[in-house]
C-alpha cells in the first residue's frame, strides 16, 4: 500500500505539502489501519467477514416457492399469510408515524459570544466528481460558520486526476484539504471516509456529498442540537431533500420516497428509541464518539444505517434537525435500480451483521430500539422482497380465478401506500408532489430489479460500491464530437448551482 501512496508524481506531492495536505505515507498509513480498525473493536461487527447471504437465501427461497406455486401443486396458504402479516405491520407503522405530530421547531438560537465556536470539519469523498466541484465548494462556502473554524476535506481517489485537477482551481476561492487515497482494499466511500478521519482537526465532523447544497445554517442548527442535548448525544441528522423532482418520473418518485422517509419514518423512530439508521450524507457527528465506536467500516455498502447502529449499541444517542440538504435524485430508472440496489443490499448487510449476535444486540438497545432496528432496516429489502412475492401469489390466484383475494389484496396495498406518500407530502410542504402519490405503488414495483441486484452483489461482489453517477455524468446525452468537447479550465456553473 505505501507503493500505491507513491504513484502521486513529485510535484504533486510538493502541491500537497505546501496546501497543508497530508503526505502520501502517512495517508497509506491511516489506510492500514482503516481496514482493521472495526474489526480489532469488534470483529462480528464488520462486514469484511461477508454478510447477508442467509437472508437473501430466504427471500429467494420464499420467491421460488411462489413461482413455483404457478406450475405445481404447491401449498402456499402459510407464505401468503407471512407475507400478508409483514405488510400489514409495515403498513401500520408507517400509518402510525402519519399520526404523529411534526418535529418541533428547531431549536431557538442562544447568544454565544463571538468567536467561540468550536473547529467543525466538513468531510466529503469524492471520486468522479469533478462536474459537482463548484456547486460543492459554493454550498459549503455559504455555510454561516466562522471560516477560519471551518476544517474542509476532501478525500478524493489516486486515479481520479480530474477531480483533484477541479478542486485545485478553487485553492484561491476557499482553503481546504485533500487527502488523496492510494490504491488497495475495496473502493468505497467509506473506506475513503474511514482514512481520512485521522486527518480531521474538528471538535464535531459532518459528512456531505458531492451533490449536495445544505442551507447555510444547518451546521449552527446541529451545534445548537449539541448543546442543548444530552451528553450521549452523538449524531444529528439533517433531511434531505431532492430538487430536481421535475425533472423525470423517476426523481420525482424517489423525492416523495426521501419525503416518507425523513418527514415520516425517521422521527417516528426516534420517538421509539435512541437507534436511527442514519442516512448517507449530512450526518453531524460528535468526533470523539464517531473515533470511539470505530468510524465507518469499509466494507459495509450502508455504512451509514450500520453507524447508527453501532453508536445505539454503546448507549449513545441521535437526533434530527429541521434545516435540509438538497439532494440532487438519480434522472434515470437505470441509475436508480443502481442506487436502490446498494442500499437493499447494504441494509441485509447490516441486518446480518448486527444480528449475528441477537440476544447482545437486544440487550444493548432494548426492546424498542430493536423494534426500531427491524423497522428502519427491513423498510427497504423486506418491502421490496414483500411486493416480488406477494405479487407471485396474487399472479397465482389470478390464474387460478381468485379475483377477490386480488383485488382485495391490491387495493388495500395501494390506498395504505398512497394515503402514507400523501401525508408526506403534507409534511414535506411541496404540492407539486400530489401527483406523483397516485403512482407511488408503481414506483415499489421497481425495487424488485434493485432487490434481485442486490442479491447478485451479496453473493458475488459483496464489497463493490455501485457508485451514482451526479451532474452531467448522470444524464444520457449524445457523444459529443471532439471539437465541441472542452477540458476543466475553470469553475462551471451546473443545473445544482441554482440553489
Amino acid at each position: 500500500m505505501r507503493e500505491s501512496a507513491h504513484d502521486l508524481k513529485p510535484a504533486e506531492v510538493a502541491q500537497g505539502q505546501k496546501n497543508n495536505d497530508p503526505p502520501p505515507d502517512a495517508v497509506a498509513t491511516a489506510m492500514a489501519q482503516a481496514l482493521c480498525r472495526l474489526a480489532r473493536i469488534d470483529p462480528a461487527l464488520s462486514a469484511a467477514k461477508p454478510a447477508g447471504r442467509v437472508f437473501a437465501t430466504l427471500i429467494l427461497a420464499c420467491c421460488i416457492w411462489a413461482v413455483s406455486a404457478l406450475v405445481l401443486p404447491v401449498e402456499t396458504h402459510a407464505l401468503t399469510w407471512a407475507v400478508m402479516a409483514l405488510a400489514l405491520c409495515l403498513s401500520l407503522f408507517r400509518l402510525w408515524a402519519c399520526c404523529l405530530p411534526p418535529p418541533s421547531s428547531p431549536l431557538a438560537p442562544h447568544d454565544v459570544p463571538a468567536g467561540s465556536e468550536p473547529i467543525w470539519t466538513i468531510l466529503v469523498a469524492l471520486y468522479h466528481e469533478a462536474g459537482s466541484i463548484p456547486s460543492l465548494l459554493q454550498g459549503l462556502c455559504n455555510l454561516d460558520w466562522p471560516k477560519d473554524k471551518l476544517d474542509l476535506v476532501f478525500a478524493c481517489e489516486a486515479d481520479d486526476a480530474e477531480t483533484r485537477a477541479a478542486l485545485e482551481l478553487w485553492r484561491h476561492r476557499a482553503r481546504f484539504r485533500i487527502v488523496v487515497i492510494p490504491k488497495g482494499g475495496p473502493r468505497t466511500k467509506p473506506k475513503a471516509l474511514q482514512t481520512a478521519l485521522p486527518f480531521c482537526q474538528g471538535r464535531y465532523l459532518t459528512v456531505y456529498d458531492a451533490e449536495d447544497i445544505p442551507t447555510p445554517g444547518q451546521i449552527r442548527e446541529a451545534w445548537q442540537a449539541f448543546r442543548c442535548g444530552p451528553d450521549t448525544l452523538a449524531v444529528v441528522q439533517a433531511p434531505l431533500v431532492i430538487w430536481n423532482e421535475q425533472e423525470s418520473w423517476i426523481s420525482r418518485q424517489f423525492a416523495l420516497d426521501y419525503a416518507i422517509w425523513f418527514r415520516l419514518i425517521l422521527p417516528a423512530l426516534v420517538r421509539l428509541s435512541r437507534l436511527l439508521p442514519l442516512g448517507g450524507t449530512s450526518n453531524h457527528f460528535d468526533i470523539r464518539y464517531l473515533r470511539e465506536a470505530g468510524g465507518w467500516d469499509p466494507f459495509n455498502v450502508t455504512e451509514d444505517a450500520d453507524l447508527g447502529i453501532r453508536l445505539a449499541r454503546r448507549g449513545l444517542t441521535a437526533a434530527l434537525i429541521q434545516s435540509p440538504t438538497f439532494e440532487e435524485g438519480a434522472p434515470t430508472l437505470t441509475g436508480w435500480v443502481r442506487q436502490r440496489g446498494r442500499w437493499i443490499q447494504g441494509h441485509i448487510q447490516t441486518l446480518s451483521l448486527h444480528l449475528r449476535a441477537p440476544w447482545l444486540l437486544a440487550r444493548q438497545v432494548g426492546s424498542a430500539g430493536l423494534l426500531a432496528f427491524f423497522l428502519g432496516l427491513t423498510a427497504g429489502p423486506l418491502n421490496a422482497a414483500i411486493l416480488c412475492v406477494s405479487g407471485l401469489l396474487a399472479f397465482g390466484q389470478a390464474i387460478a380465478g381468485a379475483w377477490d383475494h386480488v383485488l382485495i389484496w391490491a387495493s388495500l396495498m395501494g390506498v395504505s401506500q398512497a394515503i402514507i406518500a400523501m401525508m408526506a407530502v403534507l409534511r414535506d410542504g411541496r404540492p407539486t408532489l400530489w401527483i406523483a402519490c397516485l403512482a407511488f405503488p408503481l414506483y415499489q414495483a421497481c425495487q424488485v430489479p434493485a432487490l434481485f441486484r442486490a442479491f447478485w452483489r451479496i453473493y458475488l461482489s459483496p464489497s463493490i460500491w455501485d457508485k451514482t453517477k451526479h451532474g452531467a455524468e448522470a444524464r444520457p446525452r449524445k457523444p459529443a464530437a471532439a471539437e465541441d468537447q472542452h477540458t476543466v479550465s475553470e469553475p462551471q456553473t451546473w443545473i445544482g448551482q441554482q440553489l
